[in-house]
């Protein structure tokens, strides 16, 4: 049997199937019903045939819908021991006829095909997807018109109805699992995966054991085929790895020579943040509290002062805030106060909580939230000289 190793070494060829003489078989098309559709074949054919079916060679096709098949036998001594020898282990081995079963008529007639040895005549019945009939005979024993009529009488045809002449090779392949016969020129008929074996006209105990071997064999294949794969990552990894050992050399030999450098540029680093962080990130509580003191009333006194960095609501920046807790005995100052405090260009914002009156004095909360770039510049400028006397 040719393995898939064997096709890979050998080169890809199409899969040719062993197109047998058709004269050596008798046809009948049948009706068939349900699942068991090859012994209905045989009960058929035993009917029929003056042979025991054990003495036979039987294959069929059926029909798309399921309801028909053309079945076809022949007595094993029709073929010589050479000539079966010859049939190739994994080629489907069918009668040549199948090939022209794809050239149907329009309408009711008969195809003839004549080929090199033999004359071929299929009665076709309009509409219908397999042959009514089919006759076989040797050029030197007949004619195309004596053929034609022949088989328009088994297929119940009238005498004089259209007959085509057509020539051409006859040919078969697989195709994707499935068998393909044409004849050269016109007209393919195919036989799906599933019905392989039911066309061959080899016994099934020989069908049984090639689907062994195939399956076998397509083990064997993928096996080799992810062995292959395995050895030419495993090299491509090696390949990879050595590359990657060279380059790995290289840069630490580079990173050494230049880590004189690179610790000079991270402790340069490490001083720019920190001057950062001071410059910043500071909080300046004392240049917040002489801002606002700036806009205290003098009837406003504080009671309580606390300073942070945190992050406001609906905010992801950290901003310097300032939380003053104060008092009056005049509870209108605190209006002005907020409104002096939120004009300083420092302020960002200021909320102001509920004043409570206790007795003769006020108590109020303000949260000032300061502008960070703002509050520093602030810091930073150089104080104000005094005014002469």
């Amino acid at each position: 049997m040719t393995t898939p190793l064997k096709r890979m070494f050998q080169g890809a060829q199409t899969q040719e199937a062993a197109m047998l003489p058709g004269n050596r078989f008798f046809v009948r098309r049948l009706a068939v019903e349900g699942e068991d559709v090859p012994g209905q074949v045989n009960l058929a054919l035993e009917a029929v045939s003056p042979f025991p079916l054990e003495q036979m060679l039987v294959g069929f096709v059926t029909s798309t819908d399921g309801k028909q098949v053309l079945a076809y036998a022949a007595h094993r001594r029709r073929f010589t021991a050479e000539e079966s020898f010859a049939w190739p282990e994994d080629c489907q081995v069918v009668p040549e006829f199948l090939a022209l079963c794809g050239h149907r008529a329009a309408a009711d007639g008969v195809i003839v095909h004549r080929g090199e040895e033999r004359l071929t005549a299929l009665a076709w019945k309009a509409g219908e997807e397999l042959p009514a009939a089919i006759a076989v005979a040797e050029l030197a024993d007949a004619d195309e018109a004596g053929l034609a009529k022949e088989a328009a009488a088994r297929a119940g045809l009238p005498a004089d109805v259209a007959v085509e002449t057509v020539e051409g090779a006859l040919a078969g392949s697989l195709v994707e699992g499935a068998l393909v016969l044409k004849r050269e020129g016109n007209g393919t008929f195919t036989i799906p995966k599933k019905g392989l074996d039911d066309s061959d006209i080899r016994d099934t105990d020989f069908l049984a054991e090639r689907r062994k071997k195939e399956r076998l064999n397509l083990i064997l294949w993928n096996a080799a085929r992810l062995g292959a794969a395995v050895l030419v990552v495993s090299l491509l990894l090696d390949i990879g790895a050595f590359v990657i050992g060279m380059r790995s050399g290289t840069l630490e030999a580079a990173n050494e020579a230049r880590r004189p450098l690179v610790e000079d540029i991270v402790e340069s680093q490490k001083i720019t943040d920190r001057i950062l962080e001071l410059g910043v990130k500071r909080l300046l509580p004392i240049e917040m509290l002489a801002l606002v003191n700036e806009k205290r009333p003098a009837t406003v006194e504080f009671t309580n002062v606390h300073c942070e960095l945190k992050k406001p609501k609906d905010s992801v920046l950290t901003k310097p805030i300032m939380t003053v807790d104060a008092r009056t005995p005049n509870a209108g100052d605190i209006s002005d106060f907020l409104k002096a405090v939120q004009s300083l260009p420092e302020v960002e914002s200021v909320t102001n909580s509920e004043p409570r009156v206790r007795d003769t004095s006020t108590t109020f909360r303000l949260e000032i939230t300061f502008r960070q770039a703002a509050l520093l510049k602030t810091a930073e400028a150089p104080p104000a000289a005094p005014q002469a006397q």
